[in-house]
């Protein structure tokens, strides 16, 4: 009787142990990276055929995901410019780095296009090194179009740490609750 459990229990550990080895070869994890950032959840390869997570990827290269009725993803990922102007006495200039402590008056020009999912809203924010944000723009409803311009009001804001500074612009799909990153520009403050 004892015999029997035993060659039972090694035939069972057998075929579990087989079937563990047969489905590590059939999948593998991969790393991925995006402009030298790696994503924090991993891709896997299926019989010679990359899965990668989507939500992830598309978030990293700021773009709009959504789920059609029929089991189909989009991805869009418009085509925007920012440019940051600065005001002062002799004119306006375009500017990407500043000195720690100065306080600039400046606007953004922006320019998008390719942009094919519609929109509900609209904002733009500053975030200095220390991660603490300002929202300077935002619109609601603005006009859905494929090809856009924009230019936001004239803020006046002070550079008072070190560091990189990012200009961030954030589109709401029409039927979406959530925010996407389209575009971020970097000032530096040193």
């Amino acid at each position: 009787m004892r015999f029997k459990k035993v060659l039972i229990s090694v035939i069972l550990l057998s075929l579990w142990g087989g079937s563990m080895i047969f489905a590590d070869t059939v999948s593998q994890r991969i790393k991925v990276s995006v402009n030298g950032s790696t994503l924090s959840e991993t891709g896997i390869v299926v019989d010679g055929t990359t899965f990668l997570p989507i939500r992830q990827l598309a978030d990293t290269l700021n773009a709009f995901i959504s789920w059609g009725d029929n089991k189909q993803v989009n991805i869009n990922k418009p085509n925007i410019h920012m440019m940051t102007m600065s005001v002062n006495s002799s004119g306006v200039y375009p500017f990407q780095a500043v000195e720690k402590g100065s306080t600039v008056t400046f606007y953004v020009l922006v320019h998008g296009d390719s942009l094919n999912t519609p929109i509900s809203a609209a904002k733009m924010e500053i975030v200095d090194p220390g991660n603490t944000a300002k929202e300077f723009y935002y619109e609601s409803n603005p006009e859905n179009l494929s090809i856009f311009q924009l230019r936001t009001k004239e803020l006046k804001y002070k550079f008072g740490s070190e560091g990189e500074y990012k200009v961030r612009m954030y589109m709401m799909p029409g039927k979406s609750s959530e925010w996407t990153l389209v575009s971020e520009k970097l000032i530096f403050s040193k």
